[in-house]
């Protein structure tokens, strides 16, 4: 995607007229009104426009009436149509089945899948907008901006693309703080600290780096969005501003509060690639990829937003002794195992590294891992 020229999101709301931002936000029209708007715009009589209904309708997919209508249940579908003799669907029915048998078929499965990502239609599932006080629901007129965040990249990592991670829908009142709380990575999920002499201690129990080190900023056109809402927060942007300085001395380049900056102040440009840094060295690329006004369709509560609109699915580590139950523990510095860095269940963890009375057989270092936040 090419970027575009620079637009301020209010601006871009402010331009449109009065009129516009109250059509759009009326109710849809019913199914007998957009007939009748056909028929008027056509000049076709009504028994045709009807009849094309009937012909052209969304009914028409549905063929055994076994069909979720709903788009949301669509991927849970469990019951097959009967009157399908197809091959294909034969097959599907047997794998599936071998797949809620067996979970380690299911999850070498989902290990070699091509795609890690649902369709754009499918993700977009939103939640139902609910009865809502018009005092408590989003203010109008007002807009919505497609952030798409990629996966985390270490420095001095090079990738000759980057996977979007997941996207989420943010309201233009919305502070920048809003986005930067929704943004999960696996940098946040580390456990810090050896546990090998503490194996038994409930890892959800224990602060994560996520808990411990909240300092971040968002570098948008040349401003160094800080997230100073806690006292101990550092800021990273101080020795970057130093370097710039002497190394970039024509570029201008100035600091904000995260939490005072909403997305209705910033000047971006679509398609542009922008950085979010946290943890001292996890970059994340944040690309703005869409902006366009609230409508009636969209969910009024403001609680909603920031929105997860697409999510890219979690690589799941399995243990590398067993090659089959789920990793939790990283193992460095042992003897006994071939690599410096080795993935471990906790089956195989304690069975290779200790004793039967807990005790360990060699000198190493152990950490908890997450599975939930690893990246793909």
């Amino acid at each position: 995607m090419e970027p575009c020229d620079f637009v301020n999101p209010r601006t871009f709301m402010q331009s449109w007229p009065p009129d516009v931002h109250t059509r759009i936000q009326q109710k849809t029209e019913d199914e007998s009104e957009i007939l009748k708007n056909i028929q008027f715009a056509t000049g076709m009589p009504e028994e045709t426009v009807k009849e094309l209904a009937e012909v052209c309708g969304s009914n028409t997919l549905y063929q055994s009436g076994q069909e979720p209508t709903d788009k949301g249940q669509i991927l849970q579908m469990t019951v097959v149509p009967h009157d399908l003799n197809l091959e294909s669907v034969r097959h599907q029915i047997l794998h599936r089945k071998m797949r809620q048998e067996n979970t380690a078929v299911k999850v070498s499965l989902f290990r070699k899948m091509k795609y890690n990502c649902l369709d754009e239609y499918m993700a977009n599932v939103r939640p139902a907008n609910g009865e809502i006080s018009p005092e408590f629901q989003v203010p109008t007129p007002n807009v919505i901006l497609t952030v798409q965040v990629t996966r985390c990249i270490p420095q001095g990592v090079a990738y000759n693309t980057m996977k979007e991670r997941e996207s989420y829908l943010v309201l233009g009142n919305q502070s920048l703080t809003d986005l930067r709380d929704k943004i999960k990575c696996s940098s946040d999920a580390v456990i810090p600290g050896d546990y090998s002499n503490a194996i038994d201690v409930d890892p959800s129990t224990l602060q994560k780096a996520g808990d411990l080190y909240r300092s971040s900023f968002f570098f948008i056109e040349n401003v160094f969005y800080n997230d100073t809402r806690q006292p101990d927060n550092v800021d990273y942007s101080r020795p970057i501003l130093k370097w710039a300085k002497e190394h970039m001395p024509n570029t201008e380049m100035t600091t904000a509060n995260m939490q005072d900056t909403q997305f209705f102040d910033l000047n971006i440009r679509i398609g542009q690639n922008y950085l979010f840094l946290h943890q001292g060295n996890c970059e994340h690329v944040v690309l703005f990829t869409d902006l366009r006004l609230l409508t009636e369709d969209d969910n009024k509560n403001p609680l909603a937003y920031p929105m997860l609109s697409v999510s890219r699915s979690k690589y799941h580590a399995v243990c590398q002794a067993c090659e089959k139950l789920s990793a939790k523990w990283v193992v460095r510095g042992s003897p006994l195992l071939p690599s410096n860095s080795t993935l471990l269940c906790r089956l195989c963890f304690k069975s290779l590294l200790y004793t039967k009375d807990g005790i360990k057989t060699s000198n190493f270092q152990a950490n908890h891992l997450c599975q939930y936040y690893l990246e793909k």
